[in-house]
């Protein structure tokens, strides 16, 4: 958050960053003998956000959610156990709704056949990923008649105008409880999962102060832009950080996202059966 000339907000925290004769200078308000130099304003922020993420009690580093990882599933997204199937493990459930998704409600297709909204809801009905109170609002919302409306919203976000498929979903169905990243996010995410991320809030944002992200911060909780261009910086930033790992697609930086957050070492003989928490 920009508070005036050369000054940035981090959480609790105000980042003070000045032109100097060659390049830039910046504190954190408060630390003035801890000053960072660099050869542009971004940079300069870039190096005292990072300050601030390692001093974190919960920071671990990208290298560190790497070996939580690889010691939960040794042979990293080709690990059986990571795949799983119907009921366990991580990426088989997942790409098996992506392919119903993509088959009976295809992006480029039409909505205006009288069932769609069903077949949407059965896609919904085979994955876990919604919590259970957005998962039963988005459910009423598939059953009546405006499931084509949402859908249509969530396909423009797909399809990259996110400003207006925000905008959209908040003035015309905040009424209906489904105003929310997780249910915006959820259809386009298993439409295009090379281009899209679900955000599910809580565990996303623990999992950017794990690795010194700034989308810990620049979080909103109502739907916009700016929220999702930061979620899609980190995770790019985890995808190539892990790209030695060959992850297929966004589902897997998900599900790595989710196993270093969640899964507890006794997890590694038995895996949870996937991520239905918020």
């Amino acid at each position: 958050m920009t508070l005036g000339a050369g000054e940035v907000r981090v959480g609790a925290h105000r980042l003070r960053i000045l032109k100097q004769r060659n390049g830039f200078a910046g504190i954190i308000v408060g630390r003035h003998k801890e000053q960072v130099t660099g050869t542009t304003a971004l940079e300069v922020e870039t190096r005292l956000r990072a300050m601030l993420a390692e001093e974190h009690p919960d920071f671990i580093g990208l290298d560190g959610a790497r070996k939580r990882f690889l010691g939960l599933f040794p042979e990293g997204f080709t690990d059986p156990a990571y795949i799983g199937d119907s009921t366990t493990g991580e990426r088989h459930y997942k790409s098996k709704a992506a392919e119903t998704l993509q088959r009976d409600v295809p992006v480029a297709g039409t909505f205006d056949t009288p069932d769609i909204g069903l077949a949407a809801l059965r896609v919904m009905q085979q994955t876990n990923l919604l919590d259970p109170f957005s998962k039963a609002k988005l459910a009423d919302v598939l059953r009546g008649p405006r499931a084509a409306e949402f859908l249509s919203i969530a396909r423009s976000f797909a399809m990259g105008d996110t400003n207006a498929a925000c905008r959209d979903l908040s003035r015309q169905f905040k009424a209906e409880g489904v105003a929310s990243w997780v249910c915006l996010t959820y259809f386009p995410f298993l439409w295009l999962p090379d281009r899209h991320m679900f955000l599910k809030p809580t565990f996303t944002k623990a999992f950017a102060t794990r690795i010194g992200h700034s989308f810990a911060h620049d979080y909103e909780s109502a739907p916009n832009p700016e929220t999702y261009a930061s979620l899609l910086h980190m995770t790019a930033e985890v995808g190539n950080g892990l790209g030695d790992l060959d992850p297929a697609d966004n589902i897997d930086l998900h599900s790595f996202m989710w196993v270093v957050m969640d899964y507890r070492d006794t997890d590694v003989m038995r895996p949870p059966t996937g991520d239905g928490q918020a």
